[in-house]
């Protein structure tokens, strides 16, 4: 073999190992650094996959809030629905007494009443009933002594004002009472004022 052919040869086996060294040596760091971006992968996979589940439960426990949210808002929707019922049920209630009071209060009120509450001249008005009450009664009282005074001038009367007469039981009193209330009713009709039309 020809000595240049010898000196190219081992030239070319040398070029040739250097350039498989050279490609070698690049294969396998592209190898380390593709191994090593396959781990880190593998680890972003894995902690991915941990915040998936993490925010599963998440999103589990928002559902169980807003289920229990919902209940809670039907439940509070009910209760202002039966609290609105029953403030319109008690305001009917107080425009019924209101008007109740106006009439009892009408009764026997005398003047306008100016700038008084509702409160102040039912007040009033309880106190003008009972006057009115006890001058009624006084008149029927009088009445019923002047008509047992038509029939028996000379009776004193006077010793009414003293009350049962001595030696009366409280039985026979009783009994002197229940025998009055015919009487007593008859002499209420003869006071009462004719119905309007038959006068």
């Amino acid at each position: 073999m020809p000595r240049r052919r010898k000196v190219f040869l081992s030239f070319f086996g040398a070029c040739s190992f250097r350039v498989v060294f050279f490609f070698g040596a690049h294969v396998h760091l592209a190898l380390t650094e593709l191994k090593s971006l396959l781990l880190k992968k593998d680890e972003l996979v894995t902690d991915l996959t941990n915040i998936m589940y993490r925010q599963t439960d998440a999103v589990e426990k928002l559902t169980k809030i807003k289920g229990d949210s919902d209940k809670q808002l039907v439940k509070d929707m009910k209760q202002i629905k039966d609290l609105a019922a029953d403030r319109e049920q008690k305001a009917q209630q107080l425009a019924d007494l209101e008007a109740a009071a106006e009439v009892v209060i009408g009764m026997v009120e005398e003047e306008d009443a100016g700038s008084k509450s509702l409160v102040e001249r039912l007040h009033e008005a309880s106190q003008r009933i009972s006057s009115f009450f006890s001058d009624t009664s006084r008149e029927y009282l009088a009445h019923a002594l002047g008509l047992v005074k038509s029939f028996l001038p000379s009776a004193n009367l006077a010793l009414i004002g003293d009350l049962v007469a001595v030696g009366c039981s409280g039985e026979k009193f009783s009994k002197y009472v229940e025998e009055m209330k015919p009487i007593a009713d008859k002499v209420i009709i003869g006071l009462e004022p004719a119905p309007e039309g038959e006068a």
